[in-house]
């Protein structure tokens, strides 16, 4: 049983790790990204050494856990990292009418924020684009929904980017 146990929790591990690895590949940090692969290879090919080599005294049941382990891992992976909330995303807002007095509290929140007119289907529009650090989006979006509750917002989480007004 206790060999079944390692079996399943080395696999939640190394899925875990594969996960935060291929999102900090994706944000560019490919240093720590090849430390957390070596480890997650490790992981990997000593469990199924074990799980597949006789270390469990029934090879099937051992996949099986580790088929489970893996999925765990899957669930555990995302929800580690949404509790990391690492990088940035870019909110882009566009409603109708003035959006001074949006534009003004957000910027007291100092919140990074463009503004510029556009043109929607129904007339002039205003928009707004604005950088913001993942852990401060709940804060921007309650924001958003207290001032402007009807605005049109769309969000999304840019790959690469330098210079600017960073919060």
């Amino acid at each position: 049983m206790q060999q079944y146990l390692i079996i399943f929790l080395a696999m939640a591990i190394y899925v875990s790790l594969n996960t935060i690895r291929v999102i900090l590949v994706i944000r560019g940090k490919k240093g720590i990204a090849s430390i957390i692969a070596a480890t997650e290879n490790f992981i990997y090919m000593s469990t199924f050494a074990f799980a597949i080599g006789g270390g469990a005294s029934n090879n099937i049941i051992a996949i099986l856990i580790a088929s489970t382990g893996y999925a765990t891992g899957v669930l555990t992976g995302s929800i580690v990292e949404k509790k990391l909330n690492m990088g940035h995303l870019i909110v882009q807002v566009i409603a109708d009418g003035e959006l001074n007095c949006l534009v003004e509290a957000l910027r007291k929140d100092n919140y990074a924020i463009t503004n510029w007119k556009v043109s929607g289907m129904k007339g002039d529009k205003d928009m707004l684009y604005i950088l913001v650090k993942k852990k401060r989006y709940a804060g921007l979006e309650a924001r958003i929904k207290e001032l402007k509750p009807n605005a049109f917002v769309v969000m999304y989480e840019p790959k690469y980017f330098y210079g600017g007004y960073q919060n």
